[in-house]
């Protein structure tokens, strides 16, 4: 096999077939993930963590951002501050009184007093470029009263989550009143059983007569035959079934050897409904991580009363995509002492950027986070924050892709079921294959770059024939880039 590089043409190692899960060779800890990665003297400890590429990641659309780079000048404003904390400034809209926008930089947060029902809107924005780009035209002073207003109020939520965190609040009910509870919520978890097993079978029926028809003629049907199935998976409650499904189509679409990628989604599909069968006698995280494959959600505040793990933690790459009528952001963050990975997801309504997290690409955060039960426990929620974000740089990753490989391998024997993983690169170059992307490692290993990637060409400029870090998510057989660092500078490609 020929690599074709920026520089020419170079050979690779025959060794790697891409898509290939090779045995584990390293033992499986219950609870963890098989990465060590060493991030010591990554961090810069500035308070520069705003960037172009970051304020640009945080647009609701495209028509937002463009709207926000005609407001970032100082002419726009009719006052412009700023102090440790915040930013704020005043801009003359259509009405006889200006717009008052004001950030809150430790998280990022924006408050702005137009009707825009986009979040940020484009004042919240003009105002962040312009501070990126002119910070002497923000006089440093003392935050006005209506500034100093919301910051109070955001303090006082702040102060009110943590203490429900650490001492939840004892809800005063008689016994009666407790049982009459307890039973309505044992019902309509029965009912929900119900419905979940009913619409698992009418699904094993649609599996089984698909795989007995053949796949050859799947192309042709097109996307409805995937959409009709998950429409009635979300009539079942089952909703991750749903969103697998709706999926399939992109799988049916990637390319040379699309059937043998489809026909290993459709068995995790079928191990998972073999698996509800009998799911009493599986373990608990087991148990717990094949109801979050089906669709089972589990409280947030189930979860912060229990402790969490500290650590400071790097956000590697983010994702935002729409999901029904909702806004989903996932983040991918790394713990510097734990090398844990663990993964945020943030919801909000569609056409807005309105997430709780607040958490920024490239930056590095002192925290709190408490992980989800699972056999491979990766998603998890921020529990607090003790820091504001800085700055890192040179971030560490797989030095093979072999090596991510055997980490993948490692958690699927713990849960099938995994739809992305977390998958940093250390020291790899773009590279065109026979028409196809991919990134090399040192000793020639191949990570097939997913087709729906847009921003291929662009990497491969940053890269410039050299190694770069580049994070992204993985399949099983393509890997999504979301961000590279190159030359200690982050670059965000995936987000909004």
């Amino acid at each position: 096999m020929i690599a074709v590089d920026y520089l020419g043409l170079r050979p690779c190692s025959p060794g790697l077939r891409l898509g290939h899960v090779p045995t584990p060779i390293r033992p499986a800890v219950k609870g963890t993930r098989q990465i060590s990665l060493t991030f010591q003297g990554m961090i810069e400890p500035n308070n520069a963590a705003l960037t172009i590429e970051r304020v640009n990641g945080l647009a609701p659309d495209a028509a937002s951002l463009k709207a926000g780079q005609g407001l970032a000048s100082a002419r726009k404003w009719q006052s412009l501050g700023c102090d440790e904390r915040a930013v704020w400034g005043e801009c003359q809209g259509s009405g006889s009184s200006p717009y008052q926008t004001e950030i809150d930089l430790s998280e990022p947060a924006f408050k702005c007093t137009c009707p825009s029902r986009k979040f940020p809107c484009k004042h919240s924005l003009g105002l962040m470029i312009l501070f990126v780009n002119c910070r002497p035209d923000f006089e440093a002073a003392t935050p006005p009263e209506w500034v100093n207003e919301w910051l109070t109020r955001r303090d006082d939520q702040a102060a009110r989550k943590k203490a429900k965190a650490e001492d939840p609040p004892v809800s005063e009910v008689d016994e009666a009143t407790r049982a009459k509870r307890e039973k309505t919520k044992a019902k309509r978890a029965e009912e929900r059983e119900a419905r979940v097993a009913a619409g698992l079978a009418e699904l094993d029926l649609w599996l089984r007569d698909l795989v007995r028809q053949g796949l050859a003629n799947v192309q042709s049907r097109g996307p409805r035959l995937w959409n009709d199935i998950a429409a009635r998976m979300i009539d079942a409650q089952a909703p991750g079934i749903a969103r697998r499904l709706a999926e399939m189509p992109e799988v049916v679409a990637s390319g040379e050897g699309w059937a043998g990628r489809l026909l290993s989604e459709l068995g995790k599909l079928y191990l998972l409904l073999e698996g509800f069968k009998r799911i009493a006698s599986l373990p608990e995280d087991a148990q717990a991580d094949m109801r979050n494959a089906i669709g089972w959600t589990l409280k947030e505040d189930e979860l912060l009363a229990q402790e969490g793990l500290r650590d400071d933690w790097v956000v590697l790459g983010q994702r935002v995509y729409d999901e029904e009528r909702l806004r989903v952001r996932r983040t991918w963050l790394s713990g510097i002492a734990s090398s844990r990975s663990a993964m945020v997801l943030d919801f909000s309504f569609q056409g807005q950027n309105s997430f709780a997290s607040g958490l920024m690409p490239g930056t590095v955060f002192d925290g709190e986070l408490v992980f989800y039960p699972s056999a491979d426990p990766s998603r998890a929620i921020v529990k607090a924050r003790h820091s504001e974000p800085r700055n890192f740089s040179e971030p560490a990753g797989f030095g093979r892709v072999d090596e991510l490989l055997e980490s993948y391998s490692a958690a699927l024997s713990r849960k099938p079921w995994i739809e992305t993983y977390a998958a940093p690169l250390a020291q790899v170059v773009p590279v065109l294959v026979q028409s196809k992307f991919y990134l090399r490692d040192c000793v020639g290993g191949l990570a097939w770059i997913r087709p729906r990637f847009g921003r291929r060409w662009q990497m491969t400029a940053i890269s410039g024939g050299h190694p770069i870090f580049v994070f992204g998510e993985w399949d099983g057989a393509s890997l999504l880039p979301l961000s590279v660092v190159a030359d200690r500078r982050f670059v965000q490609l995936e987000g909004a």
